[in-house]
């Protein structure tokens, strides 16, 4: 398979992780729509490498992946909070340099809110980072890593819950969002 098929094939799968949240319910709606799950495009995938000057594939210690982000809500349609119940799924290669086999990185979730009349910036009501400490087995070649977050919205009226979006990446060094600007071209 060429490297060209395998990009495509990833960004099929961060496309496939940027949908809407499945298996929302109001309170007063049985078929109510959640807010939006989307994994931002650079901070996607992150690449982390040993110390040093080396940036060449034997300098890798992991690659990790944002393969899949799906949940579930509940709200009052009269307004009030929305509860996100959020299932981040993770994909870790090892890399050649990982020795000790210990992965830890973070990553983020960001809380918006489009105006109903589009156009604007949205407004970012929270970003919270949440920490990753796992291990590769010795003799795996990598893992699939689920984080079940629970995130609360503030929703002071009967707003458009479709207004919100929960924006999701890695928490990316300068070095390394570089490094995804090279690998795909932005």
């Amino acid at each position: 398979m060429s490297e060209t098929v395998r990009w495509l094939l990833r960004w099929a799968v961060v496309v496939a992780a940027a949908t809407v949240l499945a298996g929302c319910s109001g309170d007063d709606e049985d078929d109510a729509p959640c807010p939006a799950a989307k994994v931002l495009g650079e901070p996607s995938e992150l690449t982390r490498f040993r110390d040093g000057p080396g940036r060449d594939p034997t300098d890798v210690l992991f690659e990790a992946r944002m393969m899949r982000v799906i949940g579930d809500c509940a709200y009052d349609s009269d307004g009030g909070e929305i509860e996100v119940e959020l299932e981040v799924v993770m994909e870790v290669v090892r890399g050649p340099a990982l020795t000790d086999g210990k992965v830890n990185y973070r990553y983020f979730v960001a809380v918006a809110e489009w105006p109903p009349q589009g156009g604007e910036e949205p407004a970012i009501h929270s970003r919270e980072a949440f920490p990753v400490e796992t291990r590769v087995p010795s003799g795996r070649r990598g893992l699939r890593y689920q984080d079940l977050l629970e995130i609360t919205i503030p929703r002071p009226d009967d707003r458009n819950v479709q207004n919100y979006v929960l924006y999701l990446g890695f928490e990316l060094t300068k070095e390394e969002l570089f490094h995804n600007r090279d690998k795909f071209g932005y």
